[in-house]
């Protein structure tokens, strides 16, 4: 059985885009062994167009209550980037979810 490189690649993209769109929830990503760095990420919602610099998604996501924001490349559309906004995970969250196994790097 073969498998071609573009199923594969269609297949990770639509993970990551389900994965991104889940109930509009922000996702969680930890790095560390012991949960330690923990960042709530969330697409924004008031961002319109190609994110192509920094400072006006970093605008658009103060706006949403987001200390903080960064362009993405949507793997779906090589060409396209979006608005990731991001902010710290609560006191606590980082150790939970380390102790879930849910950590990456």
């Amino acid at each position: 059985m073969e498998f071609q490189l573009c199923k594969i690649a269609a297949a990770a993209a639509l993970i990551l885009m389900l994965l991104l769109t889940i109930g509009g929830q922000d996702l969680q990503a930890s790095a560390g062994n012991d949960g330690s760095v923990c960042s709530a990420i969330s697409h924004s919602k008031t961002f319109k167009g190609f994110c192509v610099s920094k400072p006006p998604c970093v605008a658009a996501c103060r706006g949403e209550g987001y200390p903080d924001g960064y362009c993405f490349l949507d793997p779906a559309t090589p060409d396209h980037r979006v608005c990731m906004c991001t902010r710290p995970c609560p006191p606590g969250t980082a150790a939970a979810v380390a102790s879930r196994g849910n950590t990456t790097v």
